[in-house]
């Protein structure tokens, strides 16, 4: 379900948020994500996009919604970008809620990414952002997915 939209939003981005279901995850990432979710390159900067994202979708009030990681957490432009994301999520939403942080991000984290946008920045990072709408299943982050044999 999408809200109100940026121009940024637009074309096979927009396309992209529509299929992700509520409950679902998104990551925004400064660099290469190995996950087979779809990748659409956003051609804006993270604190142009952000606002526009999450004014366009819901986020989830049944999980921790948006969760960070920064490769150097002492880096400016890495903290920018944190507070960047988090108050953007906060003003959309109209909540009060702090962002969880990964110390690292483990692998199978991007077995239960839905989409992941990629923006042009020096620091390296990684955030995930649940969507919300409707009712919804939650689909854990963190959760190894079962491999079923053939």
């Amino acid at each position: 379900m999408l809200r109100n939209i940026d121009p940024i939003i637009q074309g096979p981005l927009l396309s992209a948020l529509e299929a992700v279901k509520p409950g679902g995850w998104i990551a925004i990432t400064s660099v290469a994500a190995p996950g087979t979710a779809d990748t659409i390159t956003v051609d804006a900067p993270l604190d142009r996009m952000a606002p526009a994202l999450f004014q366009a979708v819901p986020l989830s009030s049944q999980a921790e919604p948006i969760i960070g990681w920064l490769a150097d957490a002492a880096d400016d432009d890495a903290l920018d970008a944190f507070f960047a994301v988090q108050g953007s999520a906060r003003d959309a939403e109209r909540r009060s809620f702090e962002m969880g942080r990964l110390l690292e991000v483990p692998s199978e984290v991007w077995d239960n990414v839905e989409l992941t946008l990629v923006v042009d920045s020096p620091a390296e990072f990684t955030f995930f952002a649940c969507t919300g709408g409707s009712q919804h299943e939650l689909v854990e982050l963190l959760a190894v997915p079962e491999r079923q044999a053939a």
